[in-house]
Protein backbone atom coordinates (compact mmCIF):
# COMPACT_ATOMS: atom_id res chain seq x y z
CA UNK A 1 0.00 0.00 0.00
CA UNK A 2 1.59 3.38 -1.03
CA UNK A 3 1.30 6.27 1.48
CA UNK A 4 -1.18 8.08 -0.45
CA UNK A 5 -2.99 5.41 -0.49
CA UNK A 6 -2.66 5.11 3.61
CA UNK A 7 -3.72 8.58 4.24
CA UNK A 8 -6.45 8.35 2.27
CA UNK A 9 -7.52 5.07 4.01
CA UNK A 10 -6.53 6.44 7.62
CA UNK A 11 -8.96 9.16 6.79
CA UNK A 12 -11.91 7.85 5.55
CA UNK A 13 -11.54 5.36 8.71
CA UNK A 14 -11.71 8.74 10.69
CA UNK A 15 -14.99 9.40 8.93
CA UNK A 16 -16.83 6.61 8.87
CA UNK A 17 -15.55 6.01 12.68
CA UNK A 18 -16.91 9.70 13.72
CA UNK A 19 -20.00 9.37 11.59
CA UNK A 20 -20.97 5.99 13.62
CA UNK A 21 -19.87 7.56 17.15
CA UNK A 22 -21.63 10.96 16.95
CA UNK A 23 -24.70 9.34 15.56
CA UNK A 24 -24.56 7.14 18.43
CA UNK A 25 -23.64 9.75 20.73
CA UNK A 26 -25.62 12.88 19.94
CA UNK A 27 -24.88 15.98 21.22
CA UNK A 28 -21.90 14.84 23.17
CA UNK A 29 -18.89 17.57 23.41
CA UNK A 30 -15.94 16.88 21.50
CA UNK A 31 -13.03 15.96 24.13
CA UNK A 32 -9.51 16.88 23.80
CA UNK A 33 -8.47 13.20 23.32
CA UNK A 34 -10.37 12.52 20.19
CA UNK A 35 -7.15 13.99 18.13
CA UNK A 36 -4.77 11.85 20.66
CA UNK A 37 -6.97 8.85 19.52
CA UNK A 38 -7.02 9.65 15.80
CA UNK A 39 -3.10 10.48 15.63
CA UNK A 40 -2.89 6.49 17.67
CA UNK A 41 -5.38 5.07 15.44
CA UNK A 42 -3.01 6.10 11.84
CA UNK A 43 0.15 5.13 14.17
CA UNK A 44 -1.60 1.44 15.17
CA UNK A 45 -2.45 1.21 11.52
CA UNK A 46 0.94 1.80 10.09
CA UNK A 47 2.20 -0.63 12.63
CA UNK A 48 -0.26 -3.40 12.47
CA UNK A 49 -0.34 -3.31 8.17
CA UNK A 50 3.91 -3.75 8.62
CA UNK A 51 3.52 -6.62 11.16
CA UNK A 52 0.90 -8.52 8.87
CA UNK A 53 3.23 -8.01 5.57
CA UNK A 54 5.71 -10.12 7.34
CA UNK A 55 3.51 -12.44 8.73
CA UNK A 56 1.11 -12.62 4.99
CA UNK A 57 -1.83 -14.92 5.43
CA UNK A 58 -3.06 -17.91 2.80
CA UNK A 59 -5.83 -17.01 0.61
CA UNK A 60 -9.39 -18.61 1.29
CA UNK A 61 -9.47 -22.59 1.30
CA UNK A 62 -13.10 -23.19 2.23
CA UNK A 63 -15.70 -22.10 4.87
CA UNK A 64 -14.41 -24.69 7.32
CA UNK A 65 -10.94 -22.90 7.10
CA UNK A 66 -12.44 -19.63 7.57
CA UNK A 67 -14.10 -20.30 10.90
CA UNK A 68 -11.37 -22.28 12.14
CA UNK A 69 -9.97 -18.42 11.51
CA UNK A 70 -11.70 -16.58 12.91
CA UNK A 71 -12.14 -18.93 16.29
CA UNK A 72 -8.69 -19.37 16.53
CA UNK A 73 -7.93 -15.20 16.81
CA UNK A 74 -10.99 -15.30 19.31
CA UNK A 75 -9.67 -17.40 21.27
CA UNK A 76 -6.52 -15.71 21.26
CA UNK A 77 -7.32 -12.51 21.72
CA UNK A 78 -9.19 -12.81 24.82
CA UNK A 79 -6.02 -14.81 25.90
CA UNK A 80 -3.79 -12.26 25.55
CA UNK A 81 -6.35 -9.11 26.44
CA UNK A 82 -6.66 -11.04 29.88
CA UNK A 83 -2.97 -10.97 29.96
CA UNK A 84 -2.82 -7.38 29.88
CA UNK A 85 -4.90 -7.22 32.66
CA UNK A 86 -2.95 -9.73 34.98
CA UNK A 87 0.36 -8.43 34.38
CA UNK A 88 1.69 -5.30 35.59
CA UNK A 89 3.63 -5.50 33.29
CA UNK A 90 1.51 -5.72 29.96
CA UNK A 91 -0.45 -3.17 32.32
CA UNK A 92 1.33 0.32 31.58
CA UNK A 93 0.94 -0.22 28.33
CA UNK A 94 -2.59 -1.29 28.28
CA UNK A 95 -3.85 1.08 31.12
CA UNK A 96 -3.58 3.83 27.92
CA UNK A 97 -6.86 2.44 27.11
CA UNK A 98 -8.82 2.33 30.41
CA UNK A 99 -7.72 6.20 30.98
CA UNK A 100 -9.79 7.40 34.32
CA UNK A 101 -12.11 9.69 31.70
CA UNK A 102 -15.47 9.24 30.81
CA UNK A 103 -16.09 6.48 28.10
CA UNK A 104 -16.51 7.72 24.70
CA UNK A 105 -16.32 6.40 21.45
CA UNK A 106 -13.08 7.31 20.25
CA UNK A 107 -11.55 5.23 23.20
CA UNK A 108 -11.89 2.47 20.74
CA UNK A 109 -8.62 4.29 19.17
CA UNK A 110 -6.75 5.08 22.27
CA UNK A 111 -4.59 2.44 22.27
CA UNK A 112 -0.86 2.31 23.04
CA UNK A 113 1.55 1.01 20.38
CA UNK A 114 2.76 -1.89 22.34
CA UNK A 115 -0.56 -2.60 23.13
CA UNK A 116 -1.66 -2.76 18.69
CA UNK A 117 1.58 -4.85 17.93
CA UNK A 118 0.70 -7.47 20.94
CA UNK A 119 -2.57 -7.73 19.23
CA UNK A 120 -1.32 -7.64 15.38
CA UNK A 121 1.25 -10.29 16.34
CA UNK A 122 -1.80 -12.48 17.94
CA UNK A 123 -4.00 -12.47 15.49
CA UNK A 124 -1.39 -12.83 12.85
CA UNK A 125 0.23 -15.76 14.49
CA UNK A 126 -3.61 -17.25 15.08
CA UNK A 127 -4.08 -17.07 11.32
CA UNK A 128 -1.23 -18.80 10.55
CA UNK A 129 -1.28 -21.25 12.94
CA UNK A 130 -4.57 -23.41 11.39
CA UNK A 131 -3.60 -21.98 7.81
CA UNK A 132 -5.40 -18.71 7.74
CA UNK A 133 -7.29 -16.94 5.74
CA UNK A 134 -7.25 -13.35 3.95
CA UNK A 135 -11.29 -13.32 4.81
CA UNK A 136 -10.73 -14.42 8.26
CA UNK A 137 -8.36 -11.55 8.46
CA UNK A 138 -10.45 -8.66 6.88
CA UNK A 139 -13.65 -9.94 9.60
CA UNK A 140 -10.77 -8.70 12.61
CA UNK A 141 -10.23 -5.68 10.65
CA UNK A 142 -14.06 -4.72 9.98
CA UNK A 143 -14.66 -5.54 13.92
CA UNK A 144 -12.53 -2.30 14.86
CA UNK A 145 -15.56 -0.14 13.59
CA UNK A 146 -17.92 -2.08 15.93
CA UNK A 147 -15.17 -1.34 18.88
CA UNK A 148 -16.73 2.45 17.97
CA UNK A 149 -20.09 1.22 19.02
CA UNK A 150 -18.59 -1.27 21.86
CA UNK A 151 -17.02 2.05 23.60
CA UNK A 152 -19.91 5.26 23.05
CA UNK A 153 -21.77 6.95 25.41
CA UNK A 154 -24.88 6.16 25.42
CA UNK A 155 -27.20 3.42 27.30
CA UNK A 156 -27.81 0.30 26.19
CA UNK A 157 -30.15 -2.33 27.82
CA UNK A 158 -28.71 -5.32 29.03
CA UNK A 159 -29.89 -9.03 27.26
CA UNK A 160 -29.58 -12.54 27.18
CA UNK A 161 -27.07 -11.45 24.05
CA UNK A 162 -24.70 -10.39 26.65
CA UNK A 163 -24.20 -14.17 27.84
CA UNK A 164 -22.71 -15.23 24.29
CA UNK A 165 -21.82 -11.86 22.12
CA UNK A 166 -19.82 -8.75 22.87
CA UNK A 167 -22.57 -6.19 23.27
CA UNK A 168 -22.17 -2.51 24.27
CA UNK A 169 -23.58 -3.57 27.86
CA UNK A 170 -20.93 -6.36 28.05
CA UNK A 171 -18.10 -4.21 27.36
CA UNK A 172 -19.12 -1.20 29.27
CA UNK A 173 -19.11 -3.66 32.29
CA UNK A 174 -15.06 -3.98 31.42
CA UNK A 175 -14.93 -0.74 31.45
CA UNK A 176 -15.76 -0.41 35.08
CA UNK A 177 -12.39 0.32 36.86
CA UNK A 178 -14.21 0.05 40.07
CA UNK A 179 -14.99 -3.89 39.71
CA UNK A 180 -12.67 -6.89 39.12
CA UNK A 181 -11.30 -7.14 35.79
CA UNK A 182 -13.88 -9.00 33.52
CA UNK A 183 -15.53 -9.39 30.01
CA UNK A 184 -12.37 -10.02 27.83
CA UNK A 185 -13.87 -11.28 24.79
CA UNK A 186 -13.38 -9.47 21.48
CA UNK A 187 -16.54 -10.67 19.91
CA UNK A 188 -17.73 -13.94 21.68
CA UNK A 189 -18.58 -13.41 25.20
CA UNK A 190 -19.13 -17.17 25.84
CA UNK A 191 -15.29 -17.45 26.13
CA UNK A 192 -15.65 -15.49 29.38
CA UNK A 193 -18.45 -17.81 30.39
CA UNK A 194 -15.47 -20.63 29.46
CA UNK A 195 -12.79 -18.45 31.36
CA UNK A 196 -14.72 -17.83 34.49
CA UNK A 197 -14.03 -14.09 33.53
CA UNK A 198 -17.72 -13.30 32.60
CA UNK A 199 -20.00 -10.10 34.19
CA UNK A 200 -23.27 -9.32 34.07
CA UNK A 201 -23.66 -6.39 31.72
CA UNK A 202 -23.61 -2.62 32.84
CA UNK A 203 -26.66 -0.90 30.44
CA UNK A 204 -24.91 2.84 31.11
CA UNK A 205 -21.16 3.30 30.88
CA UNK A 206 -19.50 4.29 34.36
CA UNK A 207 -18.17 7.70 34.70
CA UNK A 208 -14.90 6.89 36.50
CA UNK A 209 -13.48 8.90 38.97
CA UNK A 210 -10.13 9.89 40.56
CA UNK A 211 -10.59 7.30 43.05
CA UNK A 212 -11.28 4.81 40.72
CA UNK A 213 -7.85 5.48 38.45
CA UNK A 214 -7.00 2.24 36.69
CA UNK A 215 -4.74 0.44 37.72
CA UNK A 216 -3.62 -3.32 38.00
CA UNK A 217 -6.72 -5.23 38.15
CA UNK A 218 -7.11 -9.42 38.49
CA UNK A 219 -8.98 -11.29 36.57
CA UNK A 220 -12.46 -12.51 38.61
Amino acid sequence: MRPATFVVAWLAWLALGTLIGRGLEGRAPWTGGLAGAALLLGVDAALIRTIHALVPVAPATGALRIVAAVLAIELALYAVHRAMHASPWLWRWHRLHHAPTPLRWHRAWQLHPIDAALFALTIAGATWLVGGTVFAAAVVVARRLWTVVLHAARRWPASAADRWLATPAFHHRHHDEAAPAANFASTLAVLDRLGGTWAPATDRPRRPTPAAAPRARPAR
